[in-house]
């Protein structure tokens, strides 16, 4: 049975970078997919339209999830490399009836996810709101029991080995 993997994790944690690697390593075992591929609106936009920013990040899963049911699914497993909360993945995949999905979190100490964001030039992002996401995100999949990999003191390879790993474990070997 096909399974929706998302991977999640605040700005600078490194789950862009290693799906994109991983898209590259392992692209015929499943379908890979990018929340941030649908355009994101501004926070005035999300405020009139949603508002907030919560509530469209709530609805855009629960469309994703839906798109990919109707367009993916059916053909192979999904990994969809986002920021969304572990509440509102499961919300959107119960409204669409599946039951088949993981939630990998890709996580980092707050001085590496400082580091990293203003190396790549995003220093508005290394600020104590982007902390307190990763902070959220961090207890809601320990509380919830999600895979969580700490890419703090780990390369790119070591990362992307783990996480092949863990998706090799969870996918079915007849689709791959």
């Amino acid at each position: 049975m096909n399974k929706i993997i998302f991977i999640i994790g605040a700005s600078g944690s490194g789950k862009t970078t290693l799906v994109k690697k991983l898209e590259k390593e392992e692209s015929a075992h499943f379908r890979v997919l990018y929340f941030d591929s649908i355009q994101v609106p501004s926070f005035e936009e999300m405020q009139e339209r949603y508002g907030g920013p919560e509530e469209w990040q709530r609805v855009k899963t629960i469309e994703w999830v839906e798109e990919i049911k109707k367009n993916w699914l059916p053909i192979q497993s999904v990994v969809l490399d986002g920021q969304t909360r572990p509440s509102f993945i499961e919300e959107a995949c119960q409204k669409n009836e599946i039951s088949e999905f993981e939630i990998i979190l890709l996580d980092c100490s707050d001085d590496e996810r400082k580091r990293r964001l203003i190396d790549r030039g995003d220093n508005n992002l290394a600020d104590v709101h982007m902390m307190r996401w990763a902070e959220y995100l961090r207890k809601e999949c320990q509380n919830r029991g999600y895979c969580i990999i700490d890419t703090t003191h780990l390369t790119i390879k070591e990362v992307l080995s783990e996480l092949s790993e863990f998706l090799h474990e969870v996918i079915d070997p007849s689709v791959r």
